[in-house]
């Protein structure tokens, strides 16, 4: 996957204000999202949690390249962020699932 590419268009869901972050959030927004993007240094507890979530809800859920700072800086956040719902119809949330899909699908388990 393209990590950088996939980071632009979270941005792009950002501006739009289809993202949101923090399991709380992302458990209370499961309904309307079109994929959750865990970063590749979330705790395996955080993963866990947020997964578990994602699968009993049935949505796609992916660890991707990018660490906490890094999605933390895509979504416009200071702090480090684990974890981040992209909510379906805002901005390019289906190119984001789309990327993120194919990874899932080329990743080896």
């Amino acid at each position: 996957m393209d990590t950088e590419k996939l980071l632009r268009y979270v941005g792009l869901c950002k501006r739009a204000g289809g993202v949101v972050r923090g399991a709380d959030l992302i458990a209370k927004n499961l309904p309307k999202t079109a994929c959750v993007l865990l970063a590749s240094d979330a705790s395996e507890r955080t993963a866990k949690q947020i997964t578990d979530k994602c699968r009993s809800a049935g949505v796609l859920c992916v660890t991707i390249g990018a660490d906490k700072y890094d999605l933390a800086h895509a979504v416009g956040a200071v702090s480090p962020c684990a974890a981040a719902a992209i909510l379906t119809g805002k901005g390019p949330a289906g190119m984001v699932a789309e990327l993120a899909r194919s990874d899932a699908e080329t990743k080896p388990e």
